[in-house]
């Protein structure tokens, strides 16, 4: 007998990995900011820290096929993206970072007619308009607050560009690409990119010691492998559109836990902007056109993981 898919463009599995995905990348964020160590170290040892463990997710999966080529491309992208994410926390407040990181969401959905075969709407766009405004007020009321600077906001804006074509392929690929062998070999690109950058600016990757070194094995833990595990297996499972929306919760769980860990704090006016920005945002997804239907985005699953 066959059942009437609903209007949903997740799976009930697929929506708790990318919830969970939300609860582990704003711990890193926070993890980041207590860290001392130069950007180039912090991001050595996270891969340092995620490699084993994700390793030995890819044996515990059977060892499936590892496809180079599609992976190679994501661990560029995702090396291009750690160091700009970690320079602009370096250089601007984590709400600066993640409210511009929330703009993601609007970059996915604009890009997936040619990616992922979604489409938008003009409605959409009217209201991601609202969305940048919202971050621009956001930006501007922090500018002249402690731990901001304009080189932190460039940071950011780049790192969502970088961050939102990462996703994207990561998506594409894993149609046909199972996420275990994905995430190792993404992560070995990666890593031996920012492993050669660290090396040739001689960074100091021998220096971290005592709390640092637990900041950095969170990083490479908690977000590093569980979050980048539990979004790249949700992919097949949850629309692109979807996941970047849940994603917008990061913004205010890391905000929060900066504000507590760290003493990280931005007036009415800055409060303001965020607000806008993400309720702006989540308005435009709403507008866009039904997606995938759930019995296609369990095809899609089945697909992907006999393609893996």
């Amino acid at each position: 007998m066959t059942s009437t898919p609903s209007q949903r463009s997740y799976t009930p599995a697929g929506l708790a990995a990318a919830g969970g995905t939300v609860l582990a990348w704003s711990a890193g964020i926070v993890f980041v900011k207590l860290t001392t160590s130069p950007v180039l170290v912090v991001s050595f040892w996270r891969h340092g820290f995620a490699l084993p463990l994700i390793a030995l997710g890819w044996l515990a999966a059977g060892r499936p096929a590892l496809r180079w080529k599609a992976a190679s491309i994501g661990g560029a992208l995702f090396a291009l993206h750690q160091v700009l994410h970690f320079s602009a926390l370096r250089y601007t407040t984590t709400a600066v970072v993640t409210i511009l990181f929330a703009l993601q969401p609007i970059l996915v959905a604009s890009a997936g007619g040619r990616v992922t075969g979604e489409r938008a709407t003009p409605t959409f766009y009217a209201w991601a308009a609202v969305a940048v405004a919202g971050c621009a007020v956001l930006v501007g009321a922090s500018s002249g607050a402690a731990g901001t600077s304009p080189v932190g906001t460039l940071f950011a804006v780049a790192n969502l560009v970088a961050f939102s074509a990462y996703f994207l392929a990561t998506k594409r690929a894993r149609a046909t690409v199972d996420a275990t062998s994905w995430l190792l070999v993404m992560t070995l690109v990666s890593g031996m990119i920012i492993a050669t950058l660290a090396i040739v600016t001689r960074a100091p990757l021998t220096d971290p010691s005592g709390r640092e070194w637990m900041w950095l094995a969170g990083i490479g833990i908690i977000p590093g492998s569980v979050g980048h595990f539990l979004i790249t297996w949700a992919h097949p499972r949850i629309h692109a559109a979807a996941s970047s929306t849940v994603i917008l919760v990061v913004p205010v769980l890391a905000s929060i836990g900066s504000w507590l860990a760290v003493g990280e704090r931005f007036g009415p006016l800055g409060a303001a902007g965020g607000v806008v920005a993400l309720a702006a945002a989540w308005t435009a997804l709403r507008h866009l056109p039904p997606p995938v239907e759930r019995l296609e985005a369990e095809v899609a699953v089945a697909a992907a993981e006999a393609g893996g």
